[in-house]
């Protein structure tokens, strides 16, 4: 009989940034949200979910994983922002056996920026940390998502739009467990940065989606230090986006310090008030 599986997370800190931006950093100056990422294991061997951007992250992540006695398998990245696919190269150099695997949408989007170099460039200034700028492009799933781990199912789901076009989570219906990468967050500001009423709509019938699983456990990848990793941060994701889309599609649009107040008022526990600052800043509120 197969051993149960297990759910873990490796949690980093917020990270400085060094942005310009003509308003005042909060309190604090400016910073990238926490990032969790997470590790699926059986008796031997394990899955991780996504990595991390800096440097110094990448290596305690590595630790973190050499430590657990596990023989990691896979790491299965959820979509194409370089804060969720930049640790691969330096994982692959500690774990040279790992498979690195992903949807064929996601794979795409990578394959691209290591083509143009964009975003990579991009926030390898801002960041204060040192970035990772090895590019390793995912190999893209078959059709259903599926991929084995010591027996148990683990599903990579095409979900599409979140805050990027194409998304997916992964579905582990062992543990009722999904694992959203950026289609939710849990207690942390959601970034609204360049979405529009229809993508917001999109954004929003993707949480449903995963909702109709019912899951029991819910990761984010950017999450708050000791949250719940439970359905909720679904509701709320939605609630979240709903408030957004209500006050940026309101005529006229609300001030930037009156959808900040706003936005704080109905979630006085999320963190990282850098990114409802810059969501403002790109959507044009003044």
């Amino acid at each position: 009989m197969n051993a149960a599986l297990t759910l873990r997370t490796f949690d980093a800190p917020t990270r400085p940034l060094n942005i310009a931006l003509p308003i005042d950093p909060p309190e604090g100056g400016w910073t990238w949200p926490p990032t969790s990422v997470t590790l699926i294991a059986g008796e031997n061997d394990a899955v991780l979910i996504d990595t991390l951007p800096t440097v110094e992250d990448s290596r305690n992540l590595a630790d973190w994983i050499e430590a657990s006695g596990k023989r990691l398998t896979h790491i299965f990245i959820t979509h194409g922002h370089i804060d969720h696919y930049l640790g691969i190269a330096p994982l692959k150099a500690r774990l040279p056996h790992v498979k690195v695997v992903s949807t064929a949408a996601t794979a795409a989007f990578i394959a691209e920026e290591q083509k143009t170099k964009r975003d990579t460039t991009t926030y390898s200034a801002i960041f204060a940390d040192v970035v990772v700028e090895e590019i390793v492009i995912p190999e893209a799933l078959p059709a259903d998502g599926r991929f084995n781990l010591e027996g148990h199912d683990i599903i990579g789901v095409s979900a599409g739009q979140s805050d990027l076009s194409e998304s997916s989570y992964v579905w582990v219906p062992e543990l009722s467990a999904v694992v959203v990468g950026d289609i939710a967050y849990n207690d942390v500001h959601v970034p609204l940065f360049e979405s529009a009423p229809e993508t917001r709509k999109g954004w929003i019938a993707t949480l449903k989606e995963i909702q109709s699983r019912s899951p029991q456990v819910v990761v984010a990848s950017h999450r708050k230090a000791g949250a719940v990793n439970d359905a909720s941060s679904l509701a709320k994701t939605i609630e979240y986006v709903e408030l957004g889309d209500k006050l940026l599609s309101a005529d006229p649009r609300p001030s930037l310090a009156e959808f900040v107040a706003q936005m704080v008022e109905a979630n006085p526990t999320r963190v990282n008030v850098t990114t409802l600052l810059y969501s403002c800043v790109i959507q044009g509120l003044q």
